[in-house]
């Protein structure tokens, strides 16, 4: 790993980039435990410092999917990833994939744990909040999948080397590319991806590499946090990338008649109680603003990728499905086919206000 280590981090003469070849073999030494902690994190600051090649990153992504469970291919669903786990927002992302997989289109969710539970919350932990068994293996959870239409997929299990590397990432406490690799693993070869991008550097990162990797329509967003969400109170940037080029464009929510407040920060408590109340389909008032996300949010990814004819069918769409329940009906279902049962917390009294 030290010849690594030099290559890309020495200020002598002398540093230059890893061909794929060597990226490889350095992401090897990585995944099998062959570098250590020191050196593995070594490695990923310098990177860090002098930016990956999209060589580089190819060989990363290509050798982590080999140390990949062999899940089977699903490649008429949508991957959603943000670039982080950590939420200290509402995630509308999981009812927006409740209500998107209700009318059969299915929904991949992936990610790891966060790095910093004080300050925001994982998909993970959310979902195991909301009463979901997360830790399934390939076959288990391909059987829910399919019955469903939706599934969460934890990449430290999905993939045992993130799990090696992430007290390393944890003491390191700052994003390297291995949060690009974790991003862009599609481990059900989904054709349709949606991802949550910081700024412009990573987005333009991952425009070179989605192509690779069988993807048909990728949607980049500029969205809460960094993530694939989009808020109400001001525009968003986003690209949506297909094999034949990229399309940059702004998306202004006032356009189609929607207006809101920053989305507050809160706990995951708080967190939580929002989820409940807004899969339930409550319409209260103090709920307005997080709903209306949800049907925004829901309302642009049907019409992106081709379930209606427009926009505003999207939102209609959307509403109607909240209306009716639907997002709660199938989390019911999947935590049942999950290993749950009726003990989730969806199934507790609501509390007032």
């Amino acid at each position: 790993m030290k010849e690594w280590i030099k290559a890309v981090g020495s200020r002598k003469p002398g540093t230059r980039n890893l061909s794929y070849d060597e990226a490889v073999a350095a992401a090897h030494a990585i995944a099998r435990g062959d570098s250590t902690d020191a050196q593995t994190a070594a490695f990923l600051m310098a990177m860090r410092m002098r930016g990956e090649t999209e060589e580089e990153m190819t060989g990363f992504i290509d050798v982590f999917r080999k140390y990949s469970l062999p899940y089977r291919s699903f490649s008429h669903s949508l991957n959603s990833a943000g670039p982080h786990n950590e939420r200290s927002c509402f995630p509308m992302t999981i009812p927006v994939s409740l209500l998107l997989a209700s009318v059969g289109f299915p929904q991949v969710l992936h990610g790891g744990e966060s790095f910093s539970p004080r300050t925001g919350q994982s998909m993970k932990s959310l979902l195991e909040g909301l009463g979901l068994q997360i830790v399934l293996g390939a076959r288990e959870w391909e059987a829910v999948f399919l019955q469903l239409g939706i599934g969460f997929i934890w990449t430290e299990l999905m993939c045992p080397p993130f799990g090696r590397v992430r007290p390393v990432r944890d003491q390191v406490g700052l994003r390297t590319l291995l949060d690009t690799v974790e991003q862009a693993m599609n481990p059900v070869h989904s054709q349709f991806i949606i991802l949550g991008v910081r700024h412009k550097t990573a987005m333009e990162r991952l425009l070179k590499l989605l192509p690779k990797s069988g993807v048909e329509t990728a949607y980049l967003i500029q969205g809460i946090e960094g993530t694939e969400d989009l808020p109400l109170h001001k525009s968003s940037s986003i690209r949506k990338v297909t094999p034949w080029g990229d399309e940059a464009t702004t998306i202004d929510p006032g356009t189609f008649g929607f207006h809101g407040a920053p989305l507050e920060k809160c706990g995951k408590e708080r967190q939580l109680q929002l989820l409940e109340r807004i899969i339930q389909g409550e319409e209260a008032p103090e709920l307005h603003n997080e709903r209306e996300h949800v049907v925004f949010n829901a309302g642009l990814r049907l019409y992106w990728f081709d379930k209606v004819g427009s926009y505003e069918e999207g939102f209609q769409l959307a509403r109607s499905l909240l209306q009716r329940k639907e997002a709660f009906k199938l989390l019911v279902k999947w935590r049942e086919l999950s290993g749950i049962g009726q003990s989730g917390k969806l199934s507790r009294k609501k509390k007032s206000g």
